[in-house]
């Protein structure tokens, strides 16, 4: 009797594995349906010139795919890759992914203080904002959709919406599986990217296929298990991705955002303002900008931004953003984004309980 219940366990276990990698893969299947359906729409879209179409590639996994599996079907030409310091990561795999992909490959290098002074004030003004982490990121996209409107492009793909749709971001990796996918569909709801207002006011088209409505669909019916695994001793996000495109040449890289691909994550070390912004001049703005504009600023590169921020926007009037409203930053003022919404886009200023105690 023994023997015979140890044998029927066994069957059951087997059989629901079985079911559960049935599942798993019907479930990749639906989502690469959908990312080859989105991909066919963006190729027919209306403001889509396959005959001037180019891509801002990182050689990340979400960048790569759509220039070695999409390329061909969407007209791309060239693939743009900006790098701001020694220190930036994105240089080999964009070269390979580019070389994959059969596209002139454009690097675009830039000193730092140099993307500063070129793109920041124009970065600030199209996105209203003086967050670092926002600004970090949107700086380098806009030099890289400079350069591909100098070249004549008219529209611009990018690998925008597969982080947080399929467990990208390392930080959501630490959550229970429930916690998870409830971060994850608030993320899907939210997610705006810069690159598509940045393109625009220069006059290009800028899409992803995976922020298309049916692959948001596909993705947030796939668990954390499906999503985020043990991949050579190191916890990896975007597995499906990995699965269904092995032969893409970032399969096995790892996330690196943008700041840290591109090298502008030297802006927020310490000491890099230090020329542009003295301790003297720190503690005296920022008492100023509590005390007068009723704003809290961090630290020396967030004192910077503010900077350019007041003067593209004088007396800090912000086209449709009113301050002080019914939804209030409590930082800096501006209107929160989202009512669910924890994180300011126009300081920057982050709180996982800030709605719990608003509604409290």
């Amino acid at each position: 009797m023994l023997f015979a219940a140890i044998a029927a366990a066994t069957v059951i276990g087997t059989v629901l594995i079985a079911k559960r990698r049935f599942g798993r893969r019907r479930r990749l299947v639906r989502l690469r349906q959908a990312l080859e359906h989105a991909i066919r729409d963006l190729a027919r879209h209306r403001s889509w010139d396959r005959s001037a179409a180019c891509i801002l590639l990182s050689g990340g996994l979400d960048s790569a795919i759509v220039a070695e599996v999409a390329g061909g079907q969407l007209g791309l030409k060239t693939a743009l890759t900006v790098i701001c310091s020694d220190d930036a990561t994105d240089l080999p795999y964009a070269t390979a992914s580019a070389a994959a992909a059969g596209l002139e490959h454009v690097v675009v290098r830039i000193p730092l203080d140099e993307l500063l002074r070129r793109y920041l004030p124009s970065v600030v003004r199209t996105l209203q904002s003086f967050d670092p982490m926002t600004l970090r990121n949107d700086v380098a996209i806009s030099c890289a959709l400079h350069e591909a409107a100098a070249r004549g492009f008219r529209c611009a793909a990018t690998g925008d919406g597969a982080d947080e749709l399929l467990g990208g971001y390392g930080f959501t990796h630490r959550l229970e599986p429930a916690a998870w996918a409830a971060h994850r569909a608030h993320m899907a709801r939210v997610m705006k990217f810069g690159s598509a207002p940045l393109g625009a006011a220069l006059g290009l088209f800028v899409a992803s296929p995976y922020t298309a409505p049916g692959v948001k669909a596909a993705a947030l019916r796939l668990a954390k298990s499906d999503c985020v695994e043990s991949l050579d001793g190191l916890t990896t996000g975007k597995m499906p991705l990995r699965r269904l495109f092995p032969q893409v040449t970032a399969s096995g890289r790892r996330k690196d955002p943008i700041e840290v691909g591109c090298g502008t994550t030297a802006l927020s070390q310490p000491g890099y303002f230090d020329h542009l912004v003295s301790d003297e001049q720190f503690a005296s703005e920022k008492a100023y900008v509590a005390a007068h504009h009723g704003v809290e600023i961090r630290d020396k590169e967030h004192l910077y931004y503010y900077r350019v921020f007041r003067e593209t926007f004088p007396n800090g009037i912000v086209p449709n953003k009113p301050r002080h409203g019914s939804d209030p930053c409590p930082k800096c003022g501006y209107q929160l984004s989202d009512r669910f919404q924890t994180f300011c886009v126009t300081c920057g200023h982050y709180d996982p309980n800030m709605r719990s105690r608003h509604s409290a």
